[in-house]
């Protein structure tokens, strides 16, 4: 039944407590009957409530005021202002009718301005970081913090997506050149420097070429590591050796695939030696120290004479040993330590600043990398309903942990997957016929049977509100996994469901029979294990001389590989966290702490062969 306009009156004071404006609607409703007045004062009462931090009266008073608003731009008004609090007091509906929100949302005069935030504020929530820009582009706010905040949101754009959008886009022409800038020479600093001048004579005027962000004026800063003498710290002997000497072998093929680059200038090499110019060339030295069972101490006394330390493998080397090193001695660490950057504690954004106390980098085949990136990847292809079924080990435990974190963030609202942990081939069947429903579909069929006393002729069904299921277990795992999912798939959903694993369901090894088993399973892997890459002559020579060699020693070698290749990089992708190194081992990019993160490819197996997906 409607609630009367008097009634409405009524109860508003009640939810608000001496208001002026409420006072002033019932005084100019009773002598004027003008419910577009009241209700322009009534807006004025929820603005005023909102503007004093009291959000919750502030949307009862405009639900009340939701039916009976006549005027369009009174409605308008009323939408700004919800959408206003929902935001302040983060409710569900913002994210869950982002959309409708924002198609709702029409600038009327005083409060075009408002509009502009929240299209800004929305937008950026969806990612929808071109459509944010424009946004607040046309806000009235200072202009180099609006440059300095569009600056960081494209940051988060691929350089396919920037170049697109330089062609269609005339109002963050310098945003995206900048950008595009840093992306093709972020890791040339001399060219970086000779195109960002090119660019200021063009965009003198903007914001941005005012102050330029200050991760690209650090950038124009830093000069690349070219360190003279490299000590490389590998368990060489033990039951790590065959781990180190894969690493080995990788940092070894990238010194001699690019001999020409450790070449030492004559001059620099007099300066070095401290003697006289020698006809011969001077080589970069890489010497290699078998790193197994020695103390922190005696590793850093074996480096003592190096301008560069390429390892430990093992995190309680690491530990020791980042305490110990001085602090002209960079290290690019072959694995992850906790609280890194309590270790590396370097405020690069700040320029008054050294480059850092102590220079450590740290990279490791992470296999929550993976997780988080197929979280991600499934999240943005528009899948909300995913289930996980993982092997019952410390890896996969890891890797499960780090996708539910990153499909939760930045998520309100969002659903949390189901999980199942197998044991075994029998653990796993059951698992999956009981997190499909599909034990409980069988049930229901005998329990009919029983109670009609007659065989029923039915097919068991499984669950229907998935959409995508992960897989986190090894090659012959996943090769059991893949057909009892299949099998245990209705035939209306099991067109529908995507399957999508890690670089561990994957193997060189995998016959074509096997491949048949896991058809149309997605995963993530290293360009080096795909066909297709292009070091097709580096993996003919490591085939030759190691033909029997395990995928996961393979997955070494590149890493080693890629290791040796990053030393020069290494300042430049640190201080321009958006740009990447394509390497064996995948997109390589560094963080401010010095954590090194890889984006892998994806692929899918048709049939009985792999195919690598185009990425978007």
């Amino acid at each position: 039944m409607p609630v009367k306009e008097e009634q409405r009156l009524e109860e508003t004071p009640q939810i608000i407590e001496n208001v002026d404006y409420l006072k002033r609607a019932e005084v100019v409703f009773a002598q004027t009957g003008s419910t577009e007045k009241r209700d322009e004062l009534l807006l004025k009462a929820a603005d005023l409530l909102q503007q004093q931090g009291d959000c919750v009266k502030s949307l009862k008073l405009l639900q009340i005021l939701d039916s009976s608003l006549q005027s369009q731009q009174h409605k308008h008004i009323a939408q700004i202002l919800s959408t206003e609090c929902l935001i302040t007091l983060q409710r569900p509906e913002v994210y869950e009718h982002r959309d409708l929100l924002l198609a709702k949302l029409v600038p009327v005069i005083g409060y075009e301005q408002r509009v502009f935030h929240l299209q800004a504020t929305l937008y950026s929530q969806q990612q929808a970081w071109i459509k944010a820009s424009e946004a607040l582009l046309k806000t009235d706010g200072d202009d180099i913090a609006k440059s300095q905040q569009i600056w960081q949101w494209l940051k988060n754009l691929s350089i396919k997506e920037l170049r697109n959008e330089k062609l269609r886009n005339t109002q963050l022409q310098a945003w995206l050149q900048l950008s595009l800038i840093v992306h093709t020479y972020g890791l040339e600093p001399a060219l970086l420097a000779e195109q960002i001048v090119n660019w200021q004579s063009r965009f003198g005027d903007s914001a941005l070429a005012r102050q330029l962000p200050a991760e690209v004026s650090l950038s124009l800063q830093k000069t690349p590591i070219k360190p003279f003498r490299i000590a490389v710290l590998l368990p060489l002997s033990g039951r790590l050796s065959s781990q180190g000497l894969a690493l080995k072998e990788g940092i070894l093929a990238a010194y001699l695939n690019n001999l020409p680059e450790a070449l030492i200038p004559p001059s620099e090499a007099v300066s070095i030696n401290n003697t006289s110019q020698s006809a011969s060339p001077n080589y970069r030295q890489l010497n290699f120290f078998d790193s197994a069972l020695k103390t922190p101490q005696e590793l850093n006394d074996l480096v003592a004479d190096y301008d560069f330390v390429l390892g430990p493998l093992l995190k309680e080397s690491i530990n020791g040993l980042t305490e110990l090193l001085p602090a002209d001695k960079i290290m690019l660490a072959l694995n992850r330590i906790e609280n890194e950057s309590k270790n590396n504690s370097n405020p690069i954004f700040e320029n008054t600043m050294p480059l850092a106390k102590k220079e450590h980098y740290f990279y490791a085949l992470a296999p929550e990398d993976e997780a988080e990136q197929l979280a991600q990847y499934i999240k943005h292809k528009g899948y909300k309903r995913p289930i996980i079924f993982t092997a019952d080990n410390s890896v996969t435990s890891r890797m499960t942990e780090a996708f539910m974190n990153s499909w939760m963030k930045d998520s309100a609202g969002q659903r949390q997957p189901d999980v199942a942990v197998f044991s075994d081939s029998k653990d796993m069947r059951e698992q999956v016929e009981s997190l499909l429903d599909v034990a409980q579909s069988k049930a229901r069929i005998k329990q009919m049977e029983n109670v009609a006393d007659i065989e029923v002729f039915s097919v068991e069904r499984n669950r229907l509100d998935i959409d995508v299921m992960i897989l986190f277990a090894n090659p012959e795992q996943t090769e059991l996994l893949n057909p009892i999912i299949e099998a245990s798939l209705s035939p209306s959903s099991a067109g529908s469901l995507a399957v999508f694993a890690s670089s561990r369901s994957y193997s060189l090894e995998l016959s074509k029979n096997s491949l048949r088993d896991l058809r149309n399973l997605t995963f993530s892997d290293m360009p080096w294990m795909l066909p297709g890459h292009q070091w097709s002559e580096l993996a003919n020579q490591t085939n030759e001389l190691w033909p029997q060699r395990l995928d996961a020693l393979l997955r070494l070698f590149a890493m080693g590989y890629d290791a040796y290749e990053l030393i020069g990089n290494l300042r430049q992708l640190q201080t321009l966290p958006q740009i990447t190194k394509s390497g064996l081992t995948g997109e390589l990019s560094v963080t401010a702490d010095g954590v090194l993160h890889r984006h892998l490819p994806l692929a899918q197996i048709v049939q009985d062969r792999v195919s690598v997906l185009a990425m978007d």
